[in-house]
């Protein structure tokens, strides 16, 4: 059961889409959703800057900073999205990415958009830091994905431990769906032990009221990445479940290959749990 759903909102509509995603699954579970909206103060450049002058300027960056987060909060509270459910809004002053992580101890499930081609001072830069660091299942909602019914989804299996997590941190809306599709892709080498596998996983999830069906697939496609997303369009799915697999390098995270692909690249929305 999901009680409460945290979704990031920017001062503008770039979050909509992901607004009406986030409000779709709040609904169906009625569950508590939670706007979270913050933005960091810009520092001024101190070259040719007296004392007031600085001070003066950070005066207006904070009132436009302010001002930003109560655009965002507006948006949220009178998008008919939101109608008849419960919602709550939190604003903050600091950077998106730590914001989210720490107000996600509220939630189940938090909801981001991809990260933009123009990054400014509100928006999520990096929406794989919030599913590192946050211990909660994330949805990655792109632009292009209007709403979310969730009839249909395509669990990406691979033996691992971010798998099973992911398996169980979505079990709520794979439990709501009409049909989950388990799918491997392996090479044509570990086709048999694939559907020994993927058969496991759909038996598993059929004993928590899931109706699931297994299927391995032979890569053909370029990249796993890219055979998930035929197999989610094939299947009419608007849901990709995946486990996320990456490491820590020089205070970034550095993703493996489907990770990084689903994260960027697929026009279905994603959960991913770590």
């Amino acid at each position: 059961m999901l009680t409460s759903i945290l979704v990031h909102i920017e001062p503008d509509h770039i979050s909509r889409n992901r607004l009406e995603c986030a409000a779709q699954i709040a609904r169906r579970f009625n569950a508590r959703l939670i706007g979270v909206a913050a933005a960091q103060l810009r520092a001024p450049l101190v070259d040719n800057y007296g004392g007031v002058a600085i001070e003066l300027e950070m005066e207006a960056e904070e009132e436009r900073v302010r001002t930003g987060l109560k655009n965002a909060e507006a948006s949220f509270r009178n998008s008919p999205a939101v109608d008849g459910l419960q919602i709550e809004w939190r604003s903050v002053l600091g950077g998106p990415e730590d914001v989210l992580v720490r107000e996600s101890r509220a939630a189940d499930l938090i909801v981001v958009g991809r990260a933009p081609a123009q990054l400014g001072i509100f928006s999520l830069t990096d929406p794989g830091d919030v599913l590192m660091r946050a211990g909660r299942p994330v949805l990655v909602v792109p632009d292009g994905a209007r709403s979310l019914d969730g009839k249909r989804i395509v669990v990406g299996w691979k033996d691992t431990r971010e798998a099973r997590r992911a398996c169980l941190d979505a079990l709520p809306l794979l439990q709501t769906a009409d049909l989950v599709s388990v799918v491997e892709i392996v090479d044509e080498s570990e086709i048999e032990a694939a559907k020994a596998r993927v058969a496991d996983v759909a038996t598993f999830l059929g004993r928590h009221d899931v109706r699931a069906d297994a299927e391995p697939h032979v890569r053909a496609e370029r990249s796993v990445a890219d055979a998930l997303m035929l197999a989610a369009e094939q299947r009419n799915a608007d849901m990709i479940v995946a486990g996320a697999y990456g490491h820590s390098r020089l205070r970034e995270w550095v993703f493996g290959g489907v990770t990084a692909n689903l994260l960027t690249r697929s026009p279905k929305c994603s959960l991913f749990a770590h």
